[in-house]
């Protein structure tokens, strides 16, 4: 199972945070058909995702990503596999945290930091 974590700032030259809705609503739809599970976080105007599925499908998502000028400031916190899926049943979980307190940061820049103290850092967050 391939996995991906990344981090990008909403590009605001032509977007606004009303197209978050939209990336997550196509995002959604396509994830469960390609078998894509993961989390994005959103903070009013950073991005931070987690995705994972066949290194492939996963492969040509992150191409996409990089490639959308929704996003700016890109930057691949981890990019590998691992046995099992994180997320089984999250097609894309979705989290605002703009109100709620976590350290994003913190989490990502740590140097122990792993696909799986992400999933523990975040568990407590309500998803939609």
């Amino acid at each position: 199972m391939r996995f991906v974590l990344y981090t990008s700032a909403l590009n605001q030259d032509g977007y606004d945070v009303m197209e978050v809705s939209s990336i997550i609503k196509t995002s959604r739809a396509k994830n469960i058909k390609n078998e894509v599970s993961g989390v994005l976080l959103f903070d009013g105007m950073s991005f931070t995702q987690y995705f994972e599925g066949e290194a492939d499908v996963v492969d040509t998502l992150l191409a996409n990503i990089l490639r959308d000028v929704r996003h700016k400031n890109i930057e691949v916190i981890l990019n590998g596999s691992h046995a099992d899926r994180l997320y089984k049943s999250w097609g894309m979980g979705y989290i605002d945290t703009s109100h709620q307190e976590i350290d994003i940061e913190k989490c990502i820049a740590s140097a122990d930091f792993s696909a799986m103290s992400f999933k523990q850092s975040i568990s407590r967050l309500h998803v939609d």
